[in-house]
C-alpha cells in the first residue's frame, strides 16, 4: 500500500513537472506563478528543473528576491546529482536573476560555471548560450574587449550548430559592442545583418531590440528622423513581445532623442516614466542610473543646478553599487558643469578630468568624446587645454564619420578665441571690433557681394546667408556689422543650440514670473542688439511656433517679452544663416513660406572652399598670422610645401576646418617647443580619396588638371614657379593651360566649367 502511494506521488510530481514545463515553453510565466502559489508544498518537492521554471517565472515578473530563493533551492537539489546539464541550466537561470538584481560578480560566476559544465558534457547549444549570456554581462559592465572575445567564441559554436536564431542574436550583440567602442560603421553592418536574420526568422523580440540599437546609433550620429522611425518600429515589437527591461530601454532612448532634438518637456515626461519603470524592474542597476543621468542633463540645460545636483547624487550612489563606470563618468561630467556654474572652477576641472580618465579605461569612445566637448566648453581650463580636449573629440568624430558632431566641434574650436577675448559663452557673443571682422577672399563672387554690403546696409531688408557648414557665414555676418554698424552691438545666437522654451526667452526676453524659474527680468537678444546687428545662425532649425513670432517682430519692428505687456521698439539689422535648403523645407511644411520670402529678399550663397582654392593660401596666411606660429617662426614666410599640403586637401569642413588645423599645428608646436611646421602638417591630412572610376585617359587628364591648378594656386599664379614645382618646362605649363581652359588673372586661378 505504501509503495502504491509513493508511485502515485511520483506520478503526480511528474505530471506537475510536465505541466510547468509546458507553461514555460509557452512563456506563460503568470500562469506558472499562480500554479506555484496554489501548490507551493507540492511544487517545492518536485525536481530541480520544475523549480527552475518557477524561478524564471518570478524573475520575468520582476520579483527577484523570490526568484533567487527558489533558484538557490533548485541549485542545491540539482548539485546532489553532480555536475549535470540540469545544474548548468539552473546556473544560467541563476546568473540572469543575479544580473538583474545588480549582483554582477555573482552572476558572472554562475555563467562561467554553466559554460564549464556544458563544455564538459560537449553540449554545444548550452555552451554557446552560456557564453553569450556571459558576454552580455561583461558588456553591461563595460568590459567590451572581453565581451567581444567571449562572443566570438560563442558565435563559432552557433555556426557549427547552424543555429540562425543564435547567429542573429549574437551578431546583434557584436554590433552593440562595436557601437560602444566607437566603431560605428562596423556596428551598423552587424546590426543590419542581425536585423535581416531576425526578420527572416520572424523573431519579433529580437527585432524590437535590434531596432532599439539602430535607433540609438542614429541618435548618436545625429540622424534624429531616422532614429524616430527606428524607435517607433521597435515599440511596435516591444509592446507585444518585449520584456519590461525592453520597455524601459525604449523609454530611455526615446527620452534621449526628445532631449537631443530640443523637445525638453516631452523628454522629461518620458524619462520620468522610464525612471518609474526602471525602479520597479531593476532598482539597483544602471537602468535607473541612465534615467537619472538623462534627467540631470535636462535640469542642467534648464539651469536648474540644485535640482540637478540632487539627481546626480542619487545616480552616483546607485552607479557605485552596480559598478557602472560609464554612467558614473557621465554623472561626474554633469557634476563638473554644476560646479562651474557655481564658480568653483577648481572642483569643476578635477571632476572633468576624473570623468575623462574613467572613460579612457572603459574604452567607450562616444561618451569620452562627449565629455571632452564639455571640458572644451568649460572656462575652468586654459585656452590650450580646452583646444586639446576639443582636438581629441574632433579626432573621434572624424574617424567615426559623424559629420554633424564634427561640425559642432570645429565650430567650438573656431569660437575659442572669440569666447576668451570677450568672456562670453558660445550662444551669445557680443561686440567685436570692426578691425577684426574682415573677410579674406580672392573669390570674385564673394568680392562682388562684399562691395554691395554698404548699399544693402542702408535698407531695412534682412540678409540671408546660405552655404555649407564652415564656409564663413558667421564671419560674413561680422563683416557686415563692421561695415554698416561698427559702433553698435553684434549679437549672435545659434537657433539649433537651445530647446524651444529657452530659445524663445533668449530671443524675445521675459518678465519676472513669466514662467517657472523666471526669477527676474531678462533682456532678449533682439533688445540687446538694438542699434546693431542680430545674427540668427541655423535659422532652418527654428521651431515653427517661433517662426511665426519672428515674422511678427520683423513686420512690426517691435518685440514683446514673454509675460510682459510693454512692447520694445527695435532698430536692428538682421542677418540669418543656414546650411539647409529652405526652399525644400518650405515645400515640406517645415519652414514658413511667408518668413522665407521675408528673409530671402537679399540672399547670398557662400561657395565651399573646394570651389575657391585661390582663397586657401590667403586664409592660411591670415590664420597663421593670428596665431603664435608667426612669432615662433620669427615672421618667416610660409613654405611652399606647407601651402601645397593645404591646397591639395578638399576641405569638407571648409574655412572652419582650415582654421582648426592651424590651431592644431599651434598646439602641437607649443607641445613640441620646436619643429618644422611642414612636418607637423603632414599628419593633419588623410590620404586623398581616389577619383571616381573613369576611362584611363580621362583619369589621367583629370589628375593632371588638378595638379596644375594646385601648383598655380600655391605659386599665386606664377607660371614659372608652378612649372618648377611640377618638374616640367614653363612652356608645357602654358600649353596645358590652354588645353584645360585654365586662366590666371592677377594671381587668381580660374577654371572654365
Amino acid at each position: 500500500m505504501m509503495r502504491l502511494d509513493a508511485d502515485r506521488t511520483e506520478q503526480f510530481r511528474a505530471s506537475m513537472a510536465h505541466y510547468l514545463g509546458t507553461l514555460a515553453g509557452k512563456k506563460d510565466f503568470a500562469a506558472i506563478v499562480r500554479f506555484y502559489e496554489d501548490n507551493r508544498t507540492e511544487v517545492d518537492a518536485c525536481d530541480a528543473g520544475s523549480l527552475r521554471h518557477v524561478a524564471r517565472a518570478y524573475a520575468s515578473l520582476g520579483q527577484y528576491p523570490t526568484a533567487l530563493r527558489i533558484a538557490r533551492a533548485a541549485q542545491t537539489r540539482a548539485a546532489r546529482e553532480g555536475d549535470t546539464v540540469d545544474l548548468a541550466e539552473i546556473f544560467t537561470t541563476l546568473g540572469g536573476i543575479l544580473r538583474d538584481m545588480g549582483e554582477m560578480r555573482e552572476a558572472e560566476k554562475a555563467y562561467r560555471d554553466a559554460e564549464s559544465i556544458f563544455r564538459r558534457h560537449d553540449h554545444l547549444e548550452g555552451q554557446s548560450r552560456a557564453l553569450n549570456l556571459l558576454a552580455g554581462l561583461l558588456y553591461r559592465q563595460n568590459d567590451y574587449t572581453n565581451a567581444l572575445s567571449v562572443l566570438l567564441d560563442a558565435i563559432e559554436i552557433a555556426r557549427k550548430l547552424d543555429d540562425r536564431k543564435k547567429l542573429a542574436f549574437m551578431t546583434g550583440n557584436i554590433g552593440r559592442i562595436y557601437h560602444f567602442l566607437g566603431r560605428f560603421a562596423e556596428a551598423r553592418k552587424h546590426l543590419q545583418t542581425s536585423l535581416e536574420l531576425s526578420r527572416s526568422l520572424q523573431d519579433y523580440t529580437e527585432l524590437g531590440r535590434i531596432c532599439l540599437s539602430l535607433g540609438y546609433l542614429n541618435i548618436q550620429e545625429g540622424h534624429f528622423r531616422q532614429a524616430e522611425l527606428d524607435l517607433a518600429e521597435a515599440n511596435c515589437y516591444i509592446m507585444n513581445h518585449g520584456t519590461r527591461f525592453d520597455k524601459t530601454n525604449y523609454l530611455l532612448y526615446l527620452g534621449e532623442l526628445q532631449y537631443r532634438s530640443g523637445r525638453v518637456h516631452d523628454a522629461r515626461v518620458t524619462l520620468d516614466e522610464a525612471l518609474r519603470l526602471a525602479e520597479q524592474t531593476a532598482p539597483q542597476t544602471d537602468l535607473v542610473v541612465r534615467a537619472l543621468r538623462h534627467l540631470a542633463e535636462i535640469e542642467t540645460r534648464l539651469q536648474q543646478y540644485r535640482r540637478a545636483e540632487r539627481t546626480i547624487a542619487r545616480g552616483l550612489a546607485i552607479a557605485g553599487k552596480c559598478d557602472s563606470a560609464v554612467e558614473q563618468a557621465a554623472l561626474l561630467k554633469l557634476k563638473a558643469g554644476c560646479a562651474e556654474a557655481k564658480g568653483d572652477t577648481e572642483q569643476a576641472a578635477e571632476l572633468f578630468r576624473a570623468a575623462i580618465d574613467n572613460l579612457e579605461e572603459t574604452g567607450v569612445r562616444y561618451e569620452q568624446a562627449e565629455t571632452l566637448i564639455a571640458a572644451g566648453r568649460a572656462q575652468s581650463f586654459s585656452q590650450r587645454q580646452r583646444l586639446t580636449f576639443l582636438f581629441r573629440a574632433e579626432e573621434f568624430f572624424d574617424r567615426a564619420g559623424i559629420r554633424v558632431r564634427l561640425d559642432e566641434v570645429e565650430q567650438l574650436i573656431a569660437q575659442i578665441d572669440i569666447i576668451d577675448s570677450t568672456g562670453l559663452d558660445a550662444t551669445r557673443a557680443l561686440s567685436q571690433s570692426s578691425h577684426e571682422a574682415g573677410f579674406v577672399t580672392a573669390c570674385e563672387s564673394i568680392k562682388r557681394f562684399k562691395a554691395q554690403l554698404p548699399i544693402i546696409g542702408r535698407s531695412d531688408l534682412p540678409v540671408l546667408l546660405t552655404g555649407e557648414t564652415g564656409v564663413g557665414k558667421d564671419q560674413m555676418a561680422r563683416y557686415f556689422h563692421s561695415i554698416v554698424r561698427p559702433d553698435g552691438p553684434f549679437v549672435a545666437i545659434n537657433c539649433a543650440s537651445l530647446p524651444e522654451t529657452l530659445l524663445e526667452s533668449e530671443l524675445f526676453g521675459h518678465a519676472k514670473g513669466a514662467f517657472t524659474g523666471a526669477d527676474g527680468e531678462k533682456q532678449g537678444l533682439f533688445a540687446a542688439a538694438n542699434g546693431g546687428v542680430l545674427y540668427l545662425d541655423e535659422i532652418g532649425d527654428m521651431p515653427l511656433s517661433l517662426q511665426t513670432k519672428l515674422l511678427g517682430v520683423l513686420e512690426r519692428r517691435k518685440v514683446l517679452p514673454l509675460g510682459s505687456t510693454k512692447e520694445i521698439d527695435l532698430n536692428v539689422k538682421l542677418v540669418a544663416a543656414t546650411n539647409q535648403r529652405l526652399e525644400e523645407m518650405v515645400e515640406n511644411g517645415r519652414f514658413r513660406r511667408d518668413l522665407y520670402y521675408r528673409l530671402s529678399g537679399i540672399s547670398f550663397t557662400i561657395p565651399p572652399l573646394r570651389d575657391r582654392k585661390q582663397d586657401i593660401p590667403l586664409l592660411l596666411e591670415y590664420f597663421v598670422g593670428k596665431s603664435r606660429l608667426e612669432r615662433n617662426s620669427h615672421g618667416a614666410e610660409l613654405s611652399t610645401e606647407l601651402v601645397r599640403h593645404f591646397v591639395a586637401y578638399d576641405w569638407p569642413g571648409n574655412v572652419r576646418e582650415l582654421a582648426t588645423k592651424v590651431k592644431r599645428i599651434e598646439v602641437l608646436a607649443e607641445l613640441a617647443l620646436e619643429g618644422d611646421l611642414t612636418e607637423l602638417a603632414r599628419g593633419l591630412f588623410p590620404d586623398q580619396l581616389p577619383l571616381p572610376t573613369l576611362e584611363l585617359n580621362r583619369r589621367v587628364e583629370e589628375y593632371e588638371r588638378k595638379l596644375i591648378i594646385e601648383a598655380l594656386t600655391t605659386a599665386r599664379g606664377n607660371k614659372s614657379e608652378a612649372a618648377r614645382m611640377l618638374g616640367i618646362h614653363e612652356a608645357t605649363v602654358r600649353t596645358k593651360l590652354k588645353r584645360y581652359g585654365i586662366s590666371v588673372e592677377g594671381g587668381t586661378v580660374n577654371r572654365q566649367r
